[in-house]
């Protein structure tokens, strides 16, 4: 298919995603990147947020990352996150308990996380209870 490319997004685990898409859109550090088949190349910096990919029969699709590189090409897209997690894998309990203990780190009660461990715990958290919500 002319108007498709192949997504690959790898984790230091594992890979998570192996599709044929028909668009992407990226969390990239200047802002969300948008991707469709015959795209110029690319490499960009990537921040915790949601990717959002279509698959060939238009299904919409979330990712939950937490960072890393994006390489584009006109017929290929790897994403090489941080971590990396399906929206349907998602425990949204588990993560609202992560955003929960973050916020009370932030505010000093008893924890062993630091204000940017916290911080980062909470945009991690935030990002993957979105993308459960959204599957």
């Amino acid at each position: 298919m002319a108007n498709t490319f192949q997504l690959s997004v790898v984790a230091p685990d594992r890979t998570v995603v192996e599709k044929e898409v028909i668009s992407l859109v990226a969390p990239g550090f200047n802002g969300y990147l948008g991707v469709m088949a015959g795209h110029s190349p690319l490499i960009a910096a990537l921040l915790t947020g949601l990717l959002e990919y279509r698959d060939t029969s238009s299904q919409q699709h979330f990712v939950a990352i937490t960072g890393g590189f994006m390489e584009v090409d006109a017929k290929k897209v790897i994403v090489l996150a941080d971590s990396a997690q399906l929206a349907q894998e998602i425990d949204v309990r588990e993560a609202e308990a992560a955003l929960d203990r973050a916020r009370k780190a932030l505010r000093g009660e008893d924890s062993t996380m630091t204000a940017e461990e916290a911080t980062a715990e909470i945009e991690r958290a935030v990002v993957r209870i979105k993308a459960a919500r959204l599957k």
